[in-house]
């Protein structure tokens, strides 16, 4: 056995005992879907909005994608669905690498990063925003930023 097909055996049974746990142990009010069903490498997370924010309500979908050397690379996360938020891209769904990607360790699981995302959610970064438009306006004027976002969410989230 080559490393690579070892690399790639670790992180299929590592991705199948988190998917078999998130799926009977909902995390952040998350639901947890394979992409296509004999694919452990790409995931759908549909994601209930964090309560007391403007993303109550909505519900957010997220795309994993594993790397063959999960967990010692972080997997690509997404988010699908349009959201107006400093640390997301409205155009490509591409979340803050500060959230946490850059602070990625092979003992962190899926449901830190949903985790951290609900985290993210609940109060931006600020310092590393990735809509800066967005983030002048939730420094600003939050009023108007909780209105926007609000928006989004009814538009986008499927409320």
């Amino acid at each position: 056995m080559n490393d690579n097909t070892k690399s790639n055996s670790t992180a299929n049974r590592r991705l199948m005992s988190e998917f078999k746990q998130l799926s009977t142990d909902t995390i952040c009010d998350s639901t947890v879907l394979l992409e296509k069903e004999d694919d452990l490498n790409h995931w759908l997370v549909l994601m209930q909005g964090p309560k007391d924010t403007p993303y109550e309500g909505g519900v957010f979908k997220l795309k994993f994608n594993f790397p063959d050397n999960y967990p010692f690379k972080a997997p690509d996360v997404k988010f699908m669905t349009t959201v107006y938020h400093p640390n997301i891209k409205r155009d490509t769904g591409d979340i803050c690498q500060d959230v946490f990607a850059s602070s990625w360790a092979p003992t962190q699981k899926v449901s830190d990063i949903l985790t951290k995302i609900v985290s993210m959610l609940k109060e931006p970064q600020t310092s590393t925003p990735l809509e800066t438009d967005i983030c002048n306006e939730y420094v600003t004027n939050r009023n108007q930023f909780n209105k926007n976002a609000k928006e989004y969410t009814t538009k986008y989230a499927f409320v």
